[in-house]
């Protein structure tokens, strides 16, 4: 379509130069010739108003043009450029500088994002290593310092809490393994019937799952990877599952449905909720506010939907209901 249009355009330009030569060809004719003084006014004056219109074109385009490469180089991507030309081949070539703009936005955006997501992590993982850390160093000390004094009992109690230290340590670096190397999506047309069948399927054993309800249109289909998307639902359905036990008016929904020509599925639970102060950190790795919790599963579920270029929202109203969407 471009390249249709850009013939267009220097078709025209082409048009034009044909025209100058004609009407300078004529011009001259009628003036040298002393046929019309008149007409050959007219013909050059002709001629300067098309060399006029045209030089003007060209240099509307290179001044828009410049303020793009200008806009580019200087990282700025607000600048956007009128749609409503007339000319086809400058309306289309606006269309496409603007969709050049867009995209650079969209990639600063998703890189400050991966920064500061990484950041986070690597503060919680030196945090988290600290922590395991010191307690090893410092018993390793004090049984080489003391270990003629240590009885058999006492040495044994210092490696059991070494021992304890490394496994959390351990455990805690399989988990940002496994949030870390996250497969790319392998996009399939599925439907989301499907996908809650296969979760009933899959979460039949899990403590709860007996007041989940699955609601989802029969046409409602996703684009997604099937194994990757099953992971996130798996981890916001437990999420919100767990925030009901001990309820007994508890109850979870996981519906699909479509929102403003997105695929939506919300996931809503009647549980208490999440505090304001704690909403912004909830997807944060490793925060969690669970005694035992890993912080591990909503950020999983948060990093499956961003590798699908999707969102994943909550929303939360303490002691009445908290909403997850996972948008396409």
């Amino acid at each position: 379509m471009t390249t249709l249009l850009s013939k267009v355009f220097y078709r025209k330009i082409a048009g034009a130069v044909l025209l100058i030569v004609l009407f300078s060809l004529v011009g001259s004719y009628l003036l040298v010739t002393d046929v019309s003084y008149f007409l050959a006014f007219i013909c050059l004056s002709l001629v300067f108003l098309i060399a006029f219109l045209v030089l003007r074109r060209i240099n509307g385009m290179n001044r828009q043009m410049a303020i793009f490469f200008e806009s580019i180089r200087n990282d700025d991507t607000a600048t956007r450029y009128p749609g409503n030309e007339e000319d086809p081949f400058v309306r289309a070539s606006y269309r496409e500088m603007n969709r050049v703009l867009e995209l650079f936005q969209r990639n600063k955006e998703e890189a400050e994002e991966r920064r500061l997501y990484y950041e986070g992590i690597l503060r919680v993982m030196t945090h988290e290593i600290r922590n395991s850390i010191t307690p090893i160093r410092s018993l390793s000390a004090d049984l080489i310092r003391y270990a003629d004094t240590y009885t058999p009992e006492q040495s044994r109690e210092g490696l059991k809490v070494i021992h304890e230290q490394a496994g959390h340590l351990v455990s805690f670096l399989d988990s940002y393994h496994r949030l870390t190397h996250l497969p790319e999506p392998e996009r399939a047309e599925v439907s989301v019937r499907t996908l809650f069948r296969k979760l009933e399927s899959l979460l039949r054993a899990e403590p709860g799952i007996d007041r989940v309800r699955f609601h989802a249109p029969e046409e409602l289909v996703v684009s997604a990877d099937r194994n990757l998307f099953v992971l996130a639902l798996i981890n916001v359905i437990r999420n919100a599952s767990q925030s009901i036990e001990g309820q007994t008016d508890g109850f979870v929904t996981v519906e699909g449905e479509r929102e403003q020509g997105r695929v939506c599925i919300k996931i809503t639970d009647n549980g208490p909720g999440i505090p304001p102060e704690r909403l912004s950190a909830i997807f944060t790795p490793f925060f969690s506010t669970k005694r035992g919790g890993s912080g591990i599963g909503l950020s999983i579920a948060y990093r499956v939907m961003r590798l699908h270029g999707g969102d994943l929202t909550v929303e939360s109203l303490p002691g009445t209901r908290t909403v997850f969407r996972l948008s396409f």
